[in-house]
């Protein structure tokens, strides 16, 4: 049963069409994008088309490869100062040698359109639910289209980063599910948990690494790991096998129309 993103984005995008339509300012998104990664030019032109779609203000500040930590940050500064940007991301990942967490960290918080300026993380971990990160906001969207009822359902999160794992971990909590994080290095010991859980959420970023057939029947999986093997963008769920019945996001069409959908519903909210 796949969780189609692009349905679940199109509401998203209708209410941030209702939010834009009360404000009397037309939201402004500023977007620094360092280098040259085609999926990095890629991903903006999404943004770019979707927030022109809704009446943005839409700011692009591409930097060449070699641009440095201080050039970056004035971009930011500068983006923070002006009054017709409301929310500001940097799109990730970086060139190598730059520190992405002292570049994420120079947005004003208020401006902060991902969600992972320090501040906000801080802000969501301590309970409030309205501040959590637009990827992790995508991916309960979805867990919560397919209807089901998560409340006092086991929820597992497999990821790479400690911090993600206890965003989501926190994001469970506030629906009431049961959380277990699993570290990605630990994924391939842990099957029963995985097996046993009524929704998983994986971003590993390594092409098929579980197989459908290990999910109970009726589970909700939400594949956030995206990576590229032999010409093709893959998840870290299989393609192939027996999918017993689970609700099973694509890669792509999953998280990520949902992902550019919550980004720009939070900078309209941003914007008010």
């Amino acid at each position: 049963m796949i969780i189609s993103g692009t349905h679940v984005a199109e509401r998203i995008f209708e209410e941030t069409k209702m939010i834009v339509s009360g404000l009397g300012v037309r939201p402004g998104l500023g977007v620094v994008l360092v280098g040259d990664d085609p999926a990095s030019r890629l991903y903006v032109g999404i943004k770019e088309r979707r927030a022109e779609q809704l009446g943005f203000v839409f700011r692009k500040e591409s930097m060449s490869s070699i641009a440095t930590e201080d050039d970056i940050i004035a971009v930011i500064d500068n983006m923070n100062a002006d009054p017709s940007i409301h929310g500001i991301i940097v799109q990730l990942p970086l060139p190598a040698g730059l520190d992405t967490d002292r570049i994420i960290a120079a947005i004003a918080p208020g401006k902060d359109a991902d969600g992972f300026h320090p501040e906000t993380v801080r802000t969501f971990l301590f309970g409030d639910r309205d501040s959590i990160p637009v990827f992790p906001s995508a991916i309960m969207e979805l867990a919560k289209s397919t209807g089901s009822d998560l409340s006092g359902k086991k929820g597992v999160v497999v990821a790479n980063s400690e911090l993600f794992g206890n965003i989501i971990r926190k994001a469970f909590e506030h629906e009431g599910i049961m959380p277990t994080v699993i570290p990605a290095s630990e994924a391939d010991s842990r099957i029963d948990e995985l097996s046993a859980a009524d929704l998983v959420v994986t971003a590993v970023g390594r092409p098929e690494l579980f197989s459908r057939s290990i999910f109970k029947p009726g589970a909700i999986i939400i594949d956030g790991g995206i990576s590229e093997s032999d010409g093709r963008v893959r998840g870290d769920v299989g393609s192939e096998g027996d999918d017993a019945g689970i609700f099973l996001t694509p890669v792509p069409g999953g998280v990520g129309p949902v992902t550019v959908a919550c980004l720009l519903r939070r900078t309209a909210m941003l914007a008010m």
